[in-house]
């Protein structure tokens, strides 16, 4: 049985104008559905930048990276840019294969997704954030 995937804010209130959101656990067709359910219900309508730390995501399907493409365009549609931070080795090599990478500005590092969202922003001091 796989490990329904969450999403936990992380924002930090000095970066203005971006939502950071923490994914854990596992993302496929079984729990997509609630995925995009979570993820609304976390990013609202605010307008502004999406950074989506990858670190603790063990898995993502097809399914999981459709749910990906449907928040970049609501994020896009109200102005904003999405990021996705510090993948596991699989799903990074899905997304360059496929050409995403350079659709969602794939980063090593939270900290790296800030700056390339932010160049003159100090990167928060998060998990995955790594060293500044």
């Amino acid at each position: 049985m796989s490990t329904a995937v969450r999403v936990t804010d992380v924002s930090d209130p000095s970066v203005k104008e971006m939502v950071l959101l923490s994914l854990a656990g596992e993302l496929d067709y079984t729990n997509a559905e609630r995925f995009r359910h979570d993820l609304h219900q976390v990013i609202g309508q605010d307008r502004g930048d999406l950074v989506m730390d990858l670190t603790d995501l063990t898995f993502c399907d097809s399914t999981g990276i459709q749910a990906f493409l449907n928040t970049r365009k609501i994020v896009q549609d109200r102005g904003g840019s999405i990021v996705l931070a510090s993948p596991h080795p699989r799903l990074k090599r899905i997304l360059h294969l496929t050409g995403l990478a350079q659709a969602f500005g794939v980063q090593p590092t939270v900290a790296d997704a800030v700056r390339a969202l932010r160049p003159q922003q100090p990167a928060p001091d998060i998990h995955g954030g790594g060293p500044s």
